[in-house]
């Protein structure tokens, strides 16, 4: 079957149980400011679409009131991106910070434990004279404990407590100190004449260590809390906005895409690849939000493969394959691969790799598992895939589960995918961490070397989520497209 000649109005079964959906349009645009999109509710507006079959269409008032609804239910979930559970790395410094106070406590109980051996006093006689002697620096250890307390108590007040997005608590715990603990050397130095309770070797051991420990506290806080944390609020709204639905294919919106590069004209491309669609009366509301999530990932998809100028280029092969990137602020990077398969029509391509998902772990080694959950209508799919173990076993296997299109525009046979949330009932549990898909998909068509040529484009947006370190994760999404482009010529031979 051609793609040109394609119909949803094929009869297969419905995705989604049946469930009533009053389709209303939201723009998840709003999302692009990251800290707008914690600090403010967020409004969304938009013209709705012409009626289609099957859905329940609002009254303008009925419109405003679900448009406040979501638009309240949004922003209360973008609110949780700054009051959810503490970070990971915020949690590890507090943790660290704890091992600061009760390593220091320790230290000063084994110096107490080597006087009491050396000398004639008991150890509880030796710790009630440094307890009750602490503002004396070259009798007492006791007055660094008391340091180590107040550090902890006064960081994680701050950090664990407050949450404060700041290196300035950590500098002043840190200051105060290292100030402290030198003038504690000068102490014990300037005393050192006198008969001293204290064990020499071991004291320095406790202001050492105390004074190296607070150094890490601010290597840790400037270095892995503070640059890890916008990155995973970034994230989590990224997340958000996948879905929230874009407005319906025929609704306006007074703001601007979802991505910030050039688009087509409005309406351009989408005439020419849905104009002679339908929709099966047998389908749910929900299945009908299903095929809508599709053609919005569609939408994004070509989009970005018309926009050359936001593409530079990160990397050309020997055999002319070129890979490049488009930095987004907020989501990180976008890749493309663009390479030409000689002695393939751009037809055989998309049937025999693209069209067949399921087959890709027979020979694409960084994919594990690939599933086709359901479908709608015969351009519209769910699938599961599970990627490889990468980078040496540092990433971990990944599944996304994700909603596809495919159509044919002219010559260019397309086949797009965006993450949903739509299926959960479907997924089969497991242990895997679930990445998150932004528009991504593949390009195929006429080469330049004739007919028997094909140009073929994978656009690739996707988040491993995770603690993972970015240019490891860049460094590896290049690698996997290149590796994918070069097991697939193997596969066409």
């Amino acid at each position: 079957m051609s793609y040109a000649d394609l119909n949803d109005d094929d009869t297969t079964r419905p995705l989604l149980p049946q469930v009533k959906v009053i389709q209303d349009h939201r723009n998840h645009n709003n999302c692009n400011d990251a800290h707008s999109a914690e600090n403010h509710a967020i409004t969304f507006y938009a013209t709705p679409a012409a009626p289609t079959p099957g859905v329940e269409v609002t009254s303008p008032s009925q419109h405003w009131h679900n448009q406040s609804h979501r638009s309240e239910e949004t922003s209360s979930l973008l609110t949780l991106a700054s009051d959810r559970r503490i970070s990971d790395p915020r949690r590890t410094f507090c943790l660290f910070v704890t091992f600061d106070f009760l390593i220091t406590v320790l230290l000063w109980l084994t110096e107490c434990g080597i006087s009491s051996t050396n000398g004639k006093d008991p150890f509880f006689t030796i710790l009630n004279f440094q307890m009750s002697h602490f503002y004396k620096p070259s009798e007492s250890l006791f007055d660094v404990t008391m340091l180590a307390a107040v550090r902890f108590l006064f960081l994680v007040l701050s950090y664990a407590i407050l949450r404060i997005k700041h290196y300035w608590p950590v500098a002043v715990s840190t200051a105060v100190s290292d100030v402290l603990l030198i003038l504690k050397i000068f102490g014990i130095f300037a005393m050192s004449k006198q008969t001293s309770s204290l064990n020499l070797p071991m004291t320095i051991v406790v202001v050492l260590a105390d004074f190296v420990l607070t150094w890490i506290e601010v290597w840790f806080v400037d270095f892995k809390v503070l640059p890890a944390e916008p990155e995973e609020l970034h994230t989590y709204i990224f997340t958000l906005c996948l879905f929230v639905p874009r407005p319906s294919y025929g609704a306006t919106s007074e703001r601007a895409s979802f991505y910030s590069p050039a688009a087509t004209p409005p309406g351009e491309h989408i005439s020419k690849s849905f104009k002679t669609l339908g929709n099966n009366s047998n389908w749910s509301e929900a299945d009908v939000a299903i095929v809508n999530e599709g053609k919005n990932g569609l939408d994004q998809l070509w989009e970005l493969y018309q926009n050359n100028t936001i593409w530079k280029t990160e990397k050309v092969l020997s055999n002319g394959d070129t890979v490049f990137s488009y930095d987004n602020k907020e989501f990180g990077k976008t890749f493309k691969i663009v390479a030409n398969i000689p002695a393939v029509t751009p037809s055989v391509l998309f049937n025999e790799i693209i069209r067949k998902p399921e087959e890709m772990p027979q020979w694409n080694k960084t994919v594990s598992d690939v599933k086709v959950l359901g479908k709608v209508g015969e351009q519209t799919f769910i699938t599961l895939e599970v990627s490889a173990p990468a980078a040496m076993g540092l990433i971990s296997s990944r599944e996304f589960v994700t909603v596809r299109r495919v159509d044919k525009f002219g010559d260019d046979y397309v086949s797009a995918g965006i993450s949903t949330n739509a299926c959960e009932h479907m997924v089969p549990k497991s242990n895997f961490v679930r990445g998150v898909n932004g528009p991504t998909g593949f390009v195929v068509g006429p080469g330049a070397d004739g007919p028997y040529s094909t140009k073929f484009i994978w656009i690739l947006n996707t988040n491993l989520m995770g603690n993972l370190s970015r240019s490891l994760v860049n460094r590896n999404l290049t690698s996997t497209m290149i590796n994918f482009v070069s097991a697939m010529k193997e596969r066409l031979k």
